[in-house]
C-alpha cells in the first residue's frame, strides 16, 4: 500500500512539473509568435538626413540600406532622402530593411552618348554605362524599327557632346518601322524591380502600378492593362497590379 501511495505521488509530482514546463514554454512560444507578427508602420523619411533616418528607424527596430543616388532634385538639401521602399504607411515585420533614394551630396555631370541611329537595347546599355536613366519610349513613323531618332532631357532635345547630370532621366524617340500593332505580353509573375527593363526591351513603357500591399520591394504581377494578347502600338503604357502574394 505505501509502495502505491509513494508511486501515486511521484507520478502526480511528475506530471504537475510537466504542466509547469508545458505552459511556460507554449506561453514564451505565444509571444515570440505574437511578438514575430507585430507590424510596424513605415514613417515618412522624404526630407530626413541619414543621421535622422538612423534615429527614426533604430528607434521603432526597423534597418536601413542605400540603394542608390537620384539626379540632384533642388527642392531637397543635398544628402537628404527623396525616397524609400516600402513606401511611409507600409505595414512591415521587425527588423525590416527599407531601401533609400537620396539626393546626391554633389552634382556630377557625364558627356551624353552618341546614341543616334543606335538599336534600342544599344541605347539602353550607353544610358546605363554613362550613369544615366532610360525614361520613356516615343515612337515615330521611320524605316526601321527601334532605331534611335533622337532623344530628350527634360522635353528639349539632347545634342551631340551635351552634357547632363549624372542619373538624368532621358526620353528615347525611335522609329516604328511601319509597324501598326504588336500584342500585349503576359507579364504575370515578373517582379516590379524588373518589369520597366523588361518592357522596354519589348519596345514598351510601364504605365501606372497599382498594389495590393505595400510592401513592394517582394511584389510581382497579377493583373494587366491591356490584357494579355490585345492589340498595342510600339510605345504603349502598361499598367499593372502586383501583390507579394498569389491571387487567383
Amino acid at each position: 500500500m505505501n509502495l502505491n501511495i509513494r508511486f501515486y505521488l511521484i507520478w502526480t509530482f511528475g506530471l504537475l512539473i510537466f504542466a509547469v514546463i508545458f505552459f511556460v514554454m507554449t506561453n514564451y512560444g505565444l509571444k515570440k509568435y505574437t511578438l514575430h507578427n507585430n507590424n510596424i508602420n513605415v514613417p515618412n523619411l522624404k526630407g530626413l538626413t541619414l543621421k535622422q533616418v538612423d534615429d527614426t528607424l533604430k528607434s521603432i527596430n526597423l534597418n536601413y540600406v542605400i540603394i542608390d543616388s537620384a539626379a540632384f532634385d533642388p527642392n531637397f538639401s543635398r544628402g537628404s532622402i527623396l525616397s524609400h521602399n516600402p513606401i511611409s504607411d507600409s505595414k512591415v515585420k521587425p527588423g525590416r530593411k527599407i531601401y533609400l533614394t537620396i539626393n546626391p551630396v554633389s552634382v556630377s555631370y557625364v558627356i551624353f552618348p552618341n546614341l543616334i541611329n543606335k538599336s534600342l537595347r544599344q541605347s539602353i546599355n550607353l544610358l546605363n554605362n554613362s550613369a544615366l536613366r532610360v525614361g520613356n519610349l516615343y515612337y515615330q513613323e521611320y524605316f526601321a524599327r527601334d532605331v534611335l531618332i533622337n532623344s530628350k532631357y527634360d522635353g528639349k532635345i539632347i545634342e551631340q557632346n551635351d552634357s547632363l547630370p549624372k542619373f538624368s532621366t532621358v526620353d528615347l524617340y525611335l522609329g516604328d518601322g511601319k509597324v501598326e500593332y504588336i500584342k500585349a505580353p503576359d507579364l504575370t509573375g515578373i517582379k516590379i524591380q524588373d518589369l520597366k527593363k523588361k518592357l522596354n526591351s519589348m519596345s514598351l513603357n510601364l504605365g501606372e502600378v497599382h498594389f495590393n500591399n505595400n510592401d513592394t520591394t517582394s511584389s510581382t504581377v497579377f493583373k494587366q492593362s491591356p490584357e494579355i494578347g490585345d492589340k498595342i502600338t510600339l510605345g504603349a503604357f502598361i499598367s499593372v497590379w502586383c501583390s507579394d502574394t498569389i491571387v487567383n
